[in-house]
């Protein structure tokens, strides 16, 4: 069973991988990526953009090694061609018991996760939450010095700790959901929309947590956003993803500024227009 290389470089590497969901109530398999190939280097921060269906998630997913672990079987995530390796992890196959070993390392946050905490806990255990399903021994001093400095990057009051998800609005779940993606202090963050539902005025704040924890522990990172200004401030490389495929590769800024491809222009300028779409409710 291979075991996860904290130092390999690339963390991720993708070469013509191909990913579908299985066929259900009588339809057919539908193919959610097609032929994409790419690489994160150690420490480098990449974006994956594209319309909504365009893959970004589904792929987002899969190299997190969570492809699996939908309740549904037609939600699992089926590997039909190429390669994905995270850590010189192969994915295709991943086991149980490997893919346990592997999300130690690879933080997730996926895009509904701000609307998933669970509901019977407070804020303080859902932070906990993923390292006593870890671990029984840990500083929960140390612990609790390092959740209150990323509550503060977040501007949560502590006494938030307290409550409960129903006690929180949208854009404050989804600080709570952020912070608890780095809990394990992951080597790798996969994570699909993290400004989701979080107001203009906070938005920077997540941007400026995500900053803080690369400065500590030089994480890579996958993102998954249509928020312009996160995407300027941490983002060196960019995939745009049309339809499963790669339409678009390359330094943030020559892609924007020379796309040749028409979807990527129109992209670009549609993140440009908007500077984000999403109305959010704080």
């Amino acid at each position: 069973m291979a075991h996860p290389v904290l130092d390999a470089d690339p963390m991720i590497h993708v070469s013509d991988l191909s990913l579908s969901y299985p066929a259900h109530a009588g339809g057919r398999e539908f193919e959610a990526v097609e032929g994409v190939t790419f690489a994160v280097a150690r420490g480098e921060i990449v974006a994956l953009l594209g319309e909504s269906g365009s893959g970004k998630s589904t792929l987002a997913r899969y190299l997190a090694g969570r492809g699996r672990e939908a309740g549904e079987k037609s939600a699992r995530i089926k590997h039909t061609g190429g390669s994905a390796s995270v850590f010189d992890v192969p994915l295709r196959r991943l086991g149980r018991r490997a893919a346990s070993r592997l999300t130690a390392y690879v933080g997730y946050l996926a895009q509904d996760a701000g609307a998933t905490l669970t509901p019977e806990l407070n804020v303080g255990d859902i932070l906990f939450e993923p390292i006593v399903e870890r671990s029984k021994h840990f500083d929960r001093d140390a612990l609790g010095e390092r959740i209150a400095e990323m509550m503060d990057i977040v501007a949560l009051p502590l006494a938030k700790l307290q409550e409960y998800p129903y006690e929180l609005s949208k854009g404050q779940r989804q600080r709570v959901a952020v912070m608890r993606a780095l809990m394990l202090d992951p080597t790798l963050l996969i994570a699909d929309e993290p400004t989701l539902g979080v107001d203009a005025n906070n938005r920077p704040k997540i941007v400026e947590l995500l900053r803080w924890y690369r400065e500590r522990t030089n994480a890579g990172m996958l993102l998954i956003s249509h928020d312009i200004g996160m995407l300027e401030a941490l983002v060196q490389d960019v995939i745009v993803l049309q339809q499963g495929r790669t339409v678009g590769h390359g330094d943030i800024n020559e892609i924007f500024r020379h796309a040749d491809h028409g979807y990527v222009q129109r992209l670009a300028q549609a993140l440009r227009a908007t500077a984000y779409d999403e109305i959010a409710e704080e």
